[in-house]
């Protein structure tokens, strides 16, 4: 996903906000995560809020637009 372009991370930030709050929160990663792979399995709360906190740059448990963007283009 690294090289998709701004607009482009955008919209895929816009899709994985199910709830247009202009947050992902834990249960749409993981939701998102679950569906990726269709082997794979769910995971655990540990597993889902290491994935959000190594994107929540700011500490507020979810997220934002700007925080994805850097995570995907780093």
């Amino acid at each position: 996903m690294s090289k998709k372009s701004s607009s482009q991370v955008k919209e895929i930030f816009r899709i994985l906000d199910s709830d247009q709050s202009g947050f992902i929160e834990e249960d749409e990663l993981k939701y998102f995560l679950q569906r990726f792979e269709c082997r794979a399995r769910v995971l655990t709360a540990t597993e889902a809020k290491t994935f959000l906190a190594a994107a929540d740059l700011d500490g507020d448990g979810k997220i934002g637009a700007e925080e994805f963007q850097e995570m995907v283009h780093s």
